[in-house]
Formats: structure tokens, C-alpha cells, sequence
């Protein structure tokens, strides 16, 4: 019995080593080689992944700088494109504009509407008159092409009473007219340019006479044409329904932005009254961002025959549209027919942008270059 008892005793202590044994065999941990095996899976699984995030990120910064640059290019285009669209119009669309606009007997360069409403400017003219080449803020990038633009601006107004013996205008409305500004008054049969001398807000009437504003004909009569002498002026009497508006002359350009980056700016050129002088300032605007260059050339006619050129033509260019006086200063204009054989007809802007980071493939900006043709409107064919 006693051995019987320790035979089952014995073979129950074994079963429990064995099983204890087996037990202790399955807990045992990771050797090094597998743990240094697993971290390199690891490490080529999430290198992969930071590639892949890397990558789209920089594919990403790649298309939102396009994205920004052809977004620039339209609206910049677009601004331009509608300035040079209506340069020389007035709201009447007659062609006929008696400028009674005078300073020291000669019509100033920003409101010299019937020698040309479109003057183009080389990049190798510096305009210090307007904007003149530098590096500071607003200045003018030296060797980018620029343009002037004069016309009647979009702030219209009704007239509803002309008195040319008081040198009155009724108007339906005044608002945004001050004294001194100068502006464009029409109907269906002439337009002429004049400055304001006083504006009263109770009657809505202007007053215009050259006793009252410093730049205006003696006389001040509105009658087309105004000799440059302003002697023997044409009494006129503005229609009921004709339009008042200011005139805007907007010059656009490349210059040195925010940071002392490029940009596009439109100058607006102000007439203000200091120290009871009238007095040109400029309020540049920066339109565009990260435009690098601007280049415009122009396709002319023939006035006579209506015929276009063979070619794009720069702003010196002095063969084809201007005469030799006017080359000498850089500029030409658009509608001087009796002086000038050909018009320009149309205008090619040729605008390079570059992007705000540095996402080339040489870790450079990207650039682009974007050309957009405008055509330009002849007053010829108007009213």
C-alpha cells in the first residue's frame, strides 16, 4: 500500500516538472537580432510614410504657388487690360474734347487728353516726373516697360442745368466732387476737360470759371475746339442728360514692394491744392505681388488707309507712330492723327511672375512668363 501510494506520488511530481518545464519554455522573450530586425522594419515602414508626407507637401506647395502665380497674372492682366480698354473714352463717346486745362499757358503731361490717352513708357526712360527709377519703396524697377493711361473715370453724374454765363452746372448729385478736382463734361455732340472751382452741396452745382480755379481758360467756355492760347474759346451749353466725371490718369508699372519684393503698382495721379497751388501728387497702389518684369509692345494702323503693321513695335520705336520731338522724350501717343500717320491698335503685355517660396527644383522661385493682348479703342470710330 505505502508503495503503491508513492509510485502515484512520484509520477504526480513528475507530471508537474514536466508541465513546469513546458510552461517555462513558452515565456521565455525576443532575442536581440529579432528586436534589431523589427526596429529596422519599423524604421524603412515609417521612413516610407515621411516620404510620402514629404513629398504631397511639397507637391502641394508646388500647385498653391502656381495656383497663386496664374491667379495673379489674371487679375493683374484684368486690371490693366480694362484701364487701357477705356483710355480716351468719356461717358458720351464723342470724340470731339475741348481741354480748357492750363499751367503756365502750357496743358500739363497728365491731363494732355488730344495729344495721346495712351503713352508708353520704355525701361530704359526713367520718368522722374511720375515715378523715377530706385530701390526704395514704390520706385520704379529700372529696365521694366510702363504705360499712362488718361480717361474719364466711372463716378458719372447727370447734368440737369448748364448756365454758361454764371459758369454753372447743376448736377443730379455732387457727392465725391471737391473744389479743384478736374473733370470730364459731355453730351452726344462734345466733351471738354475743365477743373471745379467750388462745389455747392445744397443746389448740386459746380462753379467753374478760371476766377475760381487756377488751372481753367480765361473765360472757361466749353465750346470744342480750345486753342492752346485759350484766345477765342467756343461758348457751349451743355445738354440736359449729358454726364459730368473725374478724370483719371493712372500710370502702371514694376516696382519695389512690401519686403523690397517686385510688384505691380498703379499710380493714380492727384491733383491737390497746397498752399493755394494746384499740385500733382502720386498714391501708388500695389496691386500684384511677385510680378519680376513687364514688357509692353504695340501694333499700330494706318490712319488714313486703316491698314495694320506687319509687327509688334516698343515705345521708342519712332518710325512707325510718332515724330521725332515726341521720340526724343520717350513717349508716343495714340491719337494725335493730325500729327501722327499711324495709331496704335492694340497692345501685348508680357508680364513675368515669380512665386512667394522657393519651390523649384533647384530650391529656387519659380517663374513664369504670361502674355495677354489687349486692343485699344480708337476715338476715331466714336461719335
Amino acid at each position: 500500500m505505502f508503495k503503491k501510494n508513492y509510485e502515484v506520488a512520484r509520477q504526480t511530481h513528475c507530471v508537474g516538472r514536466k508541465r513546469r518545464t513546458v510552461h517555462s519554455v513558452h515565456q521565455h522573450g525576443f532575442t536581440l537580432i529579432e528586436l534589431m530586425v523589427s526596429l529596422v522594419l519599423g524604421l524603412v515602414l515609417v521612413g516610407g510614410v515621411l516620404n510620402i508626407f514629404v513629398s504631397n507637401r511639397e507637391t502641394y506647395r508646388v500647385n498653391e504657388n502656381l495656383t497663386r502665380m496664374q491667379e495673379n497674372a489674371r487679375i493683374g492682366f484684368d486690371f490693366m487690360a480694362r484701364d487701357l480698354r477705356e483710355a480716351g473714352q468719356n461717358p458720351c463717346g464723342t470724340k470731339l474734347v475741348a481741354n480748357l486745362i492750363r499751367k503756365a499757358s502750357v496743358i500739363p503731361w497728365w491731363a494732355d487728353w488730344n495729344k495721346g490717352t495712351v503713352i508708353g513708357v520704355d525701361g530704359s526712360q526713367n520718368r522722374v516726373d511720375i515715378v523715377a527709377f530706385g530701390t526704395g519703396t514704390n520706385a520704379r524697377v529700372a529696365g521694366t516697360d510702363a504705360v499712362l493711361v488718361i480717361r474719364a473715370g466711372q463716378d458719372e453724374k447727370i447734368v440737369t442745368a448748364h448756365t454758361p454765363a454764371t459758369f454753372d452746372i447743376t448736377l443730379g448729385a455732387v457727392t465725391g466732387l471737391a473744389a479743384d478736382d478736374v473733370v470730364v463734361a459731355c453730351d452726344l455732340k462734345n466733351a471738354a476737360i475743365f477743373q471745379i472751382g467750388t462745389v455747392d452741396n445744397a443746389s448740386k452745382t459746380i462753379k467753374y470759371d478760371s476766377n475760381f480755379a487756377n488751372l481753367n481758360c480765361t473765360g472757361a467756355k466749353l465750346g470744342y475746339p480750345a486753342p492752346v492760347s485759350c484766345l477765342s474759346l467756343a461758348e457751349k451749353t451743355l445738354d440736359s442728360g449729358g454726364m459730368l466725371s473725374k478724370l483719371t490718369t493712372s500710370f502702371w508699372y514694376v516696382g519695389i514692394g512690401t519686403g523690397g519684393k517686385r510688384s505691380l503698382y498703379r499710380t493714380r495721379i492727384i491733383l491737390k491744392t497746397i498752399s493755394g497751388v494746384p499740385t500733382v501728387t502720386t498714391e501708388p497702389e500695389e496691386m500684384i505681388t511677385g510680378v519680376q518684369d513687364l514688357q509692353i509692345e504695340y501694333l499700330t494702323r494706318n490712319v488714313s488707309t486703316g491698314t495694320l503693321a506687319n509687327d509688334w513695335v516698343d515705345a521708342t520705336n519712332s518710325t512707325s507712330f510718332i515724330g521725332a520731338t515726341v521720340a526724343a522724350t520717350g513717349n508716343w501717343q495714340t491719337d494725335d492723327a493730325a500729327t501722327q500717320p499711324n495709331q496704335a491698335s492694340a497692345a501685348r503685355i508680357t508680364m513675368t511672375l515669380q512665386s512667394e517660396d522657393n519651390v523649384g527644383t533647384n530650391r529656387l522661385p519659380i517663374q513664369r512668363k504670361l502674355i495677354h493682348v489687349v486692343g485699344l479703342r480708337s476715338r476715331d470710330s466714336s461719335l
